[in-house]
């Protein structure tokens, strides 16, 4: 289809597309009216489409005006292709070379149509807004815009990271911000012959009344395992869900623990070997 596109353009067959033996001054007249009235009727194609989907809750404003604009160029294009017969022009190889054009703006632009089409349901899904903190393909950070191509992402150090919309879409994210508040663990280990029903006192004691740590929810404190060189508490409290308060309430949480085991005389592990000879063997003489 493409090389017969291209064969009925070719200079050579110029004079058999246009032919304006009996083109008159009223046919130019009829062809600017069918311009003028398809330029007109693109306004108001724009307005009518950008009323009626605007009326649709939850959708995208960028679907929107992107609809109103397609709507608009649809209608100056058919006004076009009505008014080229007025002026002596045959209207059939410009349609098949409109349609060929469109069919390869379509395959290039491939790429560009997912993504677009994957920020339209990022954001008819609301999972997850401007202002957010989020968490998705290895990328943690504020969302500062969700746009057409990708999802803009500020990093608590100050980067901009920009992740396109199919790889949101497609992987995993995170909302951190999605409720008010949020859970995080941490990790303490004992060493061992700690008794562990008041290790697990004093543990909650000093994380519930660490600065950050919400009393909206409780302090949680189990034992996770029997390390190689600690019994392993795992100790949950609830802080802000923003990303800074998680790291300033961990501080305070790992601080308070840390007095709390100093004056209680519990110590706090570290990788240690011991080397066992058994109980009459002593070690060779060197």
């Amino acid at each position: 289809m493409i090389q017969a596109a291209v064969q009925q353009i070719d200079p050579s067959g110029v004079e058999e597309l246009i032919d304006t033996t009996y083109v008159t001054g009223w046919d130019y007249l009829w062809a600017a009216v069918a311009i003028i009235a398809g330029v007109l009727g693109a306004r108001l194609a724009r307005r009518a489409t950008h009323g009626a989907l605007s009326a649709i809750e939850d959708l995208p404003e960028n679907l929107v005006n992107l609809a109103a604009k397609l709507a608009g160029w649809a209608v100056i294009t058919i006004a076009i292709v009505l008014a080229l017969p007025f002026i002596g022009v045959d209207t059939g190889p410009v349609v098949i070379i409109v349609l060929v054009l469109a069919a390869l703006a379509v395959l290039s632009g491939r790429v560009l149509l997912e993504s677009f089409g994957a920020g339209v349901i990022l954001q008819a899904e609301a999972t997850f807004k401007p202002g957010d903190q989020i968490e998705t393909n290895d990328s943690v950070g504020k969302v500062i815009e969700v746009s057409s191509r990708a999802v803009k992402i500020e990093s608590i150090d100050g980067r901009l990271i920009v992740v396109p919309n199919i790889s949101v879409l497609s992987g995993e994210v995170t909302n951190l911000t999605a409720q008010s508040t949020r859970r995080t663990e941490l990790v303490v280990g004992l060493r061992y012959g700690t008794d562990l029903d008041t290790a697990r006192e004093v543990l909650a004691s000093a994380a519930r009344t660490a600065a950050g740590v919400s009393n909206q929810h409780p302090v949680e404190v189990l034992v996770s395992k029997f390390g190689n060189s600690s019994v392993d508490f795992l100790v949950w409290y609830w802080h802000d869900s923003d990303i800074v308060s998680q790291y300033e309430a961990t501080d305070a949480v790992a601080r308070s623990i840390d007095r709390a085991c100093r004056d209680n005389g519990l110590t706090i592990a570290f990788p240690q070997r011991t080397l066992w000879w058994g109980e009459q063997a002593r070690p060779p003489e060197s």
